[in-house]
């Protein structure tokens, strides 16, 4: 597994480092934006519900009433299909209230798909920038490692070279400064 790691120089190791948080920092971006969308439409899901809640209330309200005045006087007929209409149109309101709440329903199931997606898409980049920085400290060792080993090897040659140098017998000059030819 050294080898090809040493063909890897230490500066495109780090480029692909780089590349890998870069890669990571957007994903977490993307994370952060479908999170947001995400509770945004929760919120808005709430607020539906709310609004059908309090507009359930008051068509009971104006129910009880309707009935109310039916039953202490009689009414015409008049009041009668204003108040028949009314409670008609309190009706499709709620439907109209309660098709939203079902999209925003499916709305925020989408943004919860697509959260639970950019946080596994951001786990896979994380998991992609640690190799990277892994790599190049893999690459970094081993390129101090040689260096080691040719510093070892080198410093090896020269403690040779000067044993060997020690150990070759002197030449004595056999020619004295009193023997001149």
């Amino acid at each position: 597994m050294a080898e090809p790691s040493l063909r890897l120089s230490p500066q495109a190791a780090g480029q692909l480092v780089t590349l890998r948080q870069r890669r990571a920092a957007e994903a977490r971006q993307l994370l952060s934006a479908a999170t947001s969308q995400a509770d945004q439409r929760l919120a808005r899901l709430n607020h539906a519900r709310q609004t059908l809640s309090d507009h359930q209330t008051h068509q009971l309200r104006v129910q009880t009433e309707i009935a109310a005045r039916a039953q202490n006087a009689p009414v015409s007929a008049v009041l009668l299909r204003r108040d028949h209409e009314h409670i008609e149109e309190l009706a499709r309101h709620e439907k109209r209230l309660k098709d939203g709440i079902a999209q925003a329903e499916r709305d925020v199931e989408k943004a919860r798909q697509l959260a639970a997606a950019a946080r596994c898409l951001l786990m896979q980049y994380e998991q992609r920038e640690k190799q990277a920085r892994d790599l190049l400290e893999r690459v970094l060792t081993e390129r101090r490692t040689a260096q080691e080993q040719r510093e070892e090897q080198d410093i090896a040659e020269l403690a040779m070279m000067r044993q060997s140098s020690g150990r070759l017998p002197r030449q004595r000059s056999t020619t004295s400064r009193f023997n001149a030819p």
